[in-house]
């Protein structure tokens, strides 16, 4: 069964040539969005359908995340989803 997304906005990584970037993180910490990934560093058991808050991103493109009280780091590049 497929599901649509009535009234929210969301940006998946690589659909039609578009990446995740930076901004698009900024706008989900500032909107209250949650995000999803493929690779969390420093936790090995992620489910990539889990929605995980975003608290920050760096100049480098680490975005910290909070999950189960404790911040993780996600890779710009892993990140599929995102919805605000």
């Amino acid at each position: 069964m497929r599901y649509l997304k009535i009234y929210e906005d969301f940006k998946k990584n690589n659909q039609e040539g578009s990446l995740i970037t930076a901004d698009d993180v900024m706008k989900c910490i500032q909107a209250g969005g949650v995000l999803y990934a493929t690779i969390i560093k420093e936790f090995a058991d992620n489910d990539p359908i889990e929605p995980l808050k975003p608290v920050s991103i760096d100049d480098d493109g680490l975005v910290t995340i909070e999950y189960d009280g404790n911040e993780y780091e996600v890779s710009l590049k892993n990140i599929e989803s995102i919805e605000y």
